[in-house]
C-alpha cells in the first residue's frame, strides 16, 4: 500500500478546528454554541478595506511582484513610521498572512535538525510549520501563576546548544494574553547576542495592548541585525481572511534568503495587497478603537473567571486570549462534554484545549485558551454557561 510522507504524519490535527462536527451537530439541534475558540474578529473591518478593491479597475489580475506591489510596500513603511520605526521598502516582503511568514523565517534561520527555542505555551501553528520545516523545537514552559513571564537568564542559555539557531518571542502573546516587559526583551536580546543568535519576533497584536504603548523589537538598536518580524493585518485591522502579512528584517542577507523564498511561492495576494494600503497609512484611527473594546471583553471574561471556583487565571495584558487552569483532569474531556452532553437553556460554550499549545509532552493538559471575540453582550451568557457546565462536569466526575 502506498504510504503518505513522515512529515504529515506527525502533523496534529488543529486544536481550534478539531471540534467542528460536535458545534454543527449542536447547531442541527438548536443548541447555540459560543464560539471563543478562534481568534476570528467578530468586529467589522475598516471599510477603506473594501472601498480600496472596488477601486481596482485592472483588467486583468496578474501576480504581483516577488517583494511586493510598490504602492503596498511604501504603505508599510509608512505603518512603521507611525511608530518611530524607520525602514526602507527591501526590508519588508508581503506574505499570505503571518502563517507563510513563520515556514520562511524558520528555513531562513535553520537547516534540518538544527534548533529553535521557544517558550510555551505558543501559537500553535508555530508547532506544525517546525516539523514541516525539518525544525527541531527546544521548549521552555512558562507559569500561569506568573502570568507566563520570562525565565532568568540562566533558565534561557541551559536549553543552548551548537545547534542552537535562533529564539522565537510572541509579543502580545498568543495564546496566553501576555505582553513582555522591555526588561524581559532587553534580556532576550542580551543572550541573542552572546550566543550569536537570531530572534523570530510575532508581533501580529502588537497594538493590541493594554495599559501600555505598542511596542516591537524593531525599536531596540542593538539587535536589528540579528531580527526577523513576522507581523500581519488579521488581526489589528479584523481581517484574518485577506491573508495578507509582512516579513521584516534589516538583515541584507536575511532579507535576499527570505526574498528568494517569496520568488519560489510566487507572490502575496494582488487584490489585497491593494486593498490594505490606506490602512496601513492611517492604522492608529482604527486599532484605538478596538484594542478599547477588547480591554472592555478581557477584564470581563477576567472577572467571570476568576468568580469560578478552583479556576486559576491572570488578567490579560493583550492581544484577544486568556488562559486558564480549570479544576479538572482533563481540559479536551470537558470540552467534550460541554458539546456533547451539556447545554444551559440550549447553549453551549466551545473553548480550546491547551495542551496543543504546548511542545512539551503532558504540558496544559486542565488548561484551555479563551479568545474574547464576542462582544461582551453574548461573553456575559457564555460565562454564564460555562460556569453552570464546570459545575455539572465536577458532580459527574466526583
Amino acid at each position: 500500500m502506498t504510504k503518505i510522507s513522515k512529515r504529515t504524519n506527525q502533523l496534529s490535527a488543529s486544536p481550534i478546528r478539531k471540534f467542528l462536527p460536535d458545534v454543527l451537530t449542536n447547531e442541527k439541534r438548536g443548541i447555540k454554541v459560543f464560539k471563543l475558540n478562534v481568534g476570528d474578529p467578530d468586529i467589522t473591518p475598516p471599510k477603506e478595506f473594501l472601498q480600496a478593491i472596488k477601486k481596482f479597475k485592472q483588467k486583468n489580475i496578474g501576480y504581483a511582484p516577488s517583494p511586493g506591489i510598490k504602492e503596498h510596500v511604501k504603505a508599510w513603511v509608512k505603518y512603521y513610521s507611525n511608530f518611530n520605526i524607520k525602514l526602507k521598502p527591501e526590508n519588508i516582503i508581503p506574505t499570505v498572512g503571518a502563517g507563510e511568514a513563520i515556514l520562511m523565517s524558520m528555513i531562513a534561520v535553520a537547516d534540518r535538525g538544527d534548533e529553535i527555542i521557544v517558550f510555551e505555551p505558543l501559537y500553535a501553528n508555530f508547532i506544525g510549520f517546525a516539523k514541516i520545516a525539518g525544525v527541531k523545537l527546544i521548549p521552555i514552559t512558562l507559569d500561569i501563576k506568573n502570568n507566563f513571564a520570562l525565565p532568568k537568564t540562566s533558565e534561557i542559555k541551559k536549553k543552548i546548544t551548537k545547534k542552537t539557531k535562533a529564539i522565537i518571542i510572541i509579543n502580545p502573546n498568543n495564546p496566553t494574553g501576555t505582553n513582555f516587559s522591555n526588561k524581559e526583551i532587553k534580556n532576550l536580546i542580551s543572550i541573542a547576542k552572546q550566543k550569536n543568535l537570531f530572534i523570530i519576533s510575532d508581533e501580529t497584536y502588537r497594538e493590541i495592548v493594554f495599559d501600555t504603548k505598542p511596542n516591537s523589537l524593531l525599536k531596540f538598536s542593538q539587535i536589528k541585525d540579528r531580527l526577523i518580524i513576522i507581523d500581519s493585518a488579521s488581526k489589528r485591522f479584523s481581517l484574518p481572511g485577506a491573508r495578507i502579512g509582512c516579513l521584516v528584517s534589516l538583515n541584507k542577507n536575511i532579507s535576499w534568503a527570505l526574498l528568494k523564498l517569496a520568488m519560489i511561492r510566487l507572490s502575496a495576494p494582488t487584490i489585497e495587497q491593494y486593498g490594505l494600503i490606506p490602512l496601513l497609512k492611517n492604522s492608529k484611527a482604527y486599532t484605538k478603537k478596538i484594542t478599547t473594546e477588547y480591554q472592555k471583553r478581557g477584564e470581563f471574561v477576567f472577572n467571570a473567571l476568576s468568580k469560578m471556583p478552583g479556576v486559576i487565571c491572570k488578567k490579560p495584558q493583550g492581544a484577544f486570549y486568556i488562559m486558564a487552569k480549570l479544576p479538572v483532569k482533563n481540559a479536551e474531556d470537558f470540552i467534550k462534554f460541554m458539546l456533547t452532553k451539556f447545554n444551559y437553556k440550549k447553549q453551549t460554550v466551545l473553548l480550546t484545549p491547551a495542551s496543543e499549545f504546548y511542545v512539551s509532552k503532558n504540558k496544559g493538559i486542565n488548561e484551555v485558551r479563551i479568545a474574547y471575540v464576542l462582544k461582551v453582550s453574548e461573553l456575559k451568557p457564555a460565562m454564564q454557561v460555562l460556569a453552570r457546565g464546570l459545575e455539572g462536569y465536577l458532580k459527574i466526575k466526583k
